[in-house]
């Protein structure tokens, strides 16, 4: 399994825009095949912070999920209203017990 963060930081007043530019995102990114999870959560520290938790089933799925229109629109969509540029982050769930 691979596991994405992506911390979004919006300007000042603009985390409702990304919030409802994201809505698009989330439903159509689960659709998606090996989507696992793809959920939005809003900072309880810092009112302009957001973070996208995606599980994906393979690192390949997760590469072919990038090179959907749904996702490519919202980068585009939500470019002017970044306060930074995204942190993105991947993991691997490959450890064995």
């Amino acid at each position: 399994m691979i596991m994405v963060t992506a911390k979004i930081t919006a300007k000042s007043g603009k985390k409702d825009d990304i919030i409802a530019k994201a809505q698009d995102l989330i439903t159509s990114s689960r659709l998606d095949p090996g989507c696992i999870s793809y959920n939005l959560y809003t900072s309880t520290e810092n009112e302009n912070v957001l973070l996208m938790l995606e599980k994906w089933e393979n690192f390949e799925l997760l590469q072919s999920h990038m090179q959907t229109e749904h996702f490519k629109a919202f980068g585009t969509a939500t470019e002017d209203i970044l306060a930074e540029e995204m942190d993105i982050n991947v993991y691997s769930a490959a450890i064995k017990y």
